[in-house]
Formats: structure tokens, sequence, C-alpha cells
């Protein structure tokens, strides 16, 4: 019996962890406990030394990529729980409501503005705001909870206040801003998208013949509306400030200094904001389960990337260069069925990048890294949409009282759009020779 190649037994290896990270997953074990048994089943398969079990756990807590990443997370946390504590999303979206009168613009407007912030299960925030704003438009239930999940998902791709997306960047080791430019175009392909299948044949006026709710107060100043959205300008704006203060008066500092002061400085402004509205001790808003739950995941995500890194599975898959289908697939295919598995960016991104992302070098395609994570985000993104864990998609669901399988079917065509405007970019930017 012919003896196997060392690539053919290393690609063997991955695929087995790959393989026990998706039953993991689907037997619902917590996605940080599967990327630690993951760790552990690839030590038993490449005959880790028992030290190593200890040292690269260790030496993952002393990155400093790892502890810039746990120090924007902590940030942008607990800013999410200042603002909704304190109701000044609600605020925000209910101002700028008064002031927009295009029907199409406002059923957009809500989930998009609450989806800036990554609340879990933040859906269910904007449920009640687009039911409102549909009053005298022709709209089922169906459609409303459409329009409601898909645009609250529209900006996952190159938001940098999202735990997936800053992931990502992370394991790529480049700043938010420089995927960034390469990911925003997809954004407005999704509006598009979702324009195009949910609001299209929507009336630009609503039927004045049904019954309006006069508003009991007139409506905000729109100068006061805009001063609720002060701590996301702050972020934003902070970032791109500090990243050219710190180039000139400290250029080695890390890459994610800037983010993490303009974030500082955007939790201390929403404090400020909202200290007087808030009923929820600051303690509790500093410190919850959720919050150590994410960061233990990101713990978890390194760990098992340094695991790959030390076992050197990855130096032993040389032939795979040959056969850049097969690299082709595994980027489109494994963030794909990570995407359906976990129901979030974040558990894509940790389950499989990793992976992805060491044996690009060994397959003589680092040169390609950047249309190929595109490629991989767009995908494992489609299928955090169509997976019935989506917390979003279950509380949209059942807030307009619509049945989940109706609504998963008038997903599918809009994603598949999406996957293949996503790829056709991801080529795009391969024969422009883009890079990293």
């Amino acid at each position: 019996m012919p003896e196997l190649s060392p690539s053919l037994l290393a690609l063997g290896k991955l695929l087995l962890t790959f393989a026990a990270i998706l039953i993991l997953l689907r037997l619902r074990l917590a996605l940080w406990k599967t990327l630690f048994a993951a760790c552990a089943l690839l030590a038993i398969l490449c005959a880790l030394p028992a030290a190593s079990w200890i040292r690269i756990p260790l030496t993952s807590l002393g990155q400093t990529d790892f502890l810039c990443m746990q120090v924007m997370l902590f940030g942008i946390m607990v800013l999410s729980a200042l603002q909704e504590a304190g109701g000044q999303s609600q605020r925000l979206v209910e101002g700028l409501e008064s002031h927009i009168r295009h029907p199409r613009i406002r059923l957009i407007l809500f989930p998009a503005v609450v989806g800036l912030l990554p609340m879990p299960g933040g859906a269910l925030f904007s449920c009640p705001m687009l039911d409102a704003a549909s009053r005298g438009l022709p709209i089922d239930a169906n459609r409303k909870t459409l329009i409601n999940y898909w645009f609250r998902h529209i900006w996952e791709v190159a938001w940098p206040l999202y735990p997936g997306y800053i992931l990502t960047c992370s394991l790529l080791g480049i700043s938010l801003l420089t995927l960034a430019q390469y990911t925003f175009p997809l954004i407005f392909l999704a509006i598009g998208t979702g324009w195009f299948f949910f609001l299209r044949d929507i009336p630009s006026q609503p039927d004045t013949a049904s019954p309006k709710i006069s508003p009991a107060a007139p409506p905000p100043a729109l100068s006061h509306v805009l001063l609720e959205a002060l701590p996301l300008a702050v972020t934003l704006a902070g970032a791109g400030i500090f990243a050219v203060l710190l180039s000139i008066a400290a250029p080695a500092a890390p890459s994610q200094l800037a983010f993490i002061l303009s974030l500082s400085l955007a939790v201390i402004v929403a404090f400020r904001q909202n200290k007087k509205y808030l009923r929820t001790p600051l303690r509790k808003l500093l410190f919850n389960a959720p919050l150590f739950r994410l960061l233990l995941l990101i713990y978890a995500v390194f760990v098992f990337k340094d695991t790959i890194l030390a076992s050197g599975i990855i130096k032993d898959i040389s032939t795979l260069g040959s056969n850049n289908l097969v690299i082709l697939l595994l980027f489109l295919v494994l963030p794909f069925l990570c995407g359906i598995l976990t129901g979030v960016m974040v558990g894509f991104v940790g389950a499989c990048f990793p992976i992805l992302m060491g044996i690009l070098p060994q397959a003589g395609l680092q040169e390609q890294l950047l249309p190929l994570v595109v490629a991989a985000i767009i995908c494992g993104n489609a299928g955090q949409l169509l997976t019935p864990l989506h917390i979003c998609l279950i509380v949209s669901c059942e807030y307009f009282q619509t049945p989940f399988a109706q609504v998963w079917k008038r997903l599918l065509v809009p994603v598949a759009a999406q996957i293949a405007y996503g790829v056709l970019w991801a080529f795009i930017l391969f024969t422009a020779g883009a890079r990293i």
C-alpha cells in the first residue's frame, strides 16, 4: 500500500480537525469550547510535545494584536450597552423618522441605523419602528420581516464596530481601514439587492386613506437628532484623526491604537449624554456574561491560530499550489458552512479563517490573499444570513408573526445574488492586481 505524501497527510489532518469543528457546532457546543477542543485534537494528530499545550495559550495571551483586539471589543460592547440602556439609539432613530418623508428610505433607515451598532438580536430593536413607518403602505408581515432582517445586516462586511470584521483584520495583520476600502463597495451592492427584491414595488407615497397617528409633540430639531449620533461620529472621525497624529508622533505604535483612542473618547461622550437616562448600574454595563463570553471566544480563536502554526501542518501542505481550484473551493465552501452553523460573522471567521490564512503562503498564493478573503467574507456572510440559528431572523419572525419557512425561501435568491456579485467583485480585485 503506497505511503501517503506529507502534504496529503497534513491536508487530511486539517480536514479532520475542521470536520470535528462542524460536528461540535452541530451539537450546539459553544464556539469557544469547540475551538479549544479543535486545538487539542490538532495537537494530538500532529504529536505536539506536552509543553506546547501550556506554552501556546500563554504565548497567545501576550500578543499585541490579541491585547489590542480585546480592548477594542470591550470598548465596543460598552458603547453599545450605554447607548441601548440610555435609549440613545431609539432617540436617534425616532428623531430621524420625523425628518424623512420618503417611505422606502424610512423603511431602510431604522434597521440600517440600528445595524451600525453590533447589538446581539438588534433586529428586534428596529421591528416596532419599522412597523410604525410602514403604516399606510401595502406591505405584508413577510415583507416587513425581510426588510428588517436584510437591512440590519448590510454593514458587517466593512463596518469597524463589528467584532467579526475586527477579528478578520487582526488575523490578516492589517488596519481596519485597509480592508474596508476593498469591502465597502459591497455595502452598496447589498443595499441595491435589498431594494430590488424587497422595496422596488412599494409606492413612493403612503395610502392617504389609511389612518394616521398624529405625533404627540412637534418633531425635534435636526441638530438635536444628529447630536444623538455624536458617539458614532466621534468613533469614526476620531479614528482617522488619531491615525494621522500617531503616524507622525509614534509611527511604531500598533495600528489598532488609533481606533482604541477614538473608541475610548466615544464611550466618554456616550456616558455623558446618557448618564441621566441610565437605569442599569454602570458595573453591569462594563462587566457582564455576554461580554466575557465574547472575549473568551476571541482568545480561543488566537490559541487555535497559534496551534495551527506551531503544529507545522501548514508547511507540509506543499502541493496545493498546483491546484488553485482546491484553494478557491476552500475559501468559498468552508466560510459558507461555518456561517450556517454559527450564525455570526465572528463565528465563521474564527472557525475557518486561521486555517485558510495558513494555507496560502505554502500554496504560493499569498499575493492573491485579498480577493480570496473578500470572497470568503461574502460566502460566510451568506451562510449566516440563511441559517435558522441567526437570532435576528428568529426575533424578526416572532415579532411580525411570520412563518420561518416562508421568510427563509424568499431569502434564497437575494443571498444567491449576493454570493454572485461578491465573487465577481473578488475576481475584479484579482484581475486588477489588488494587494493588501
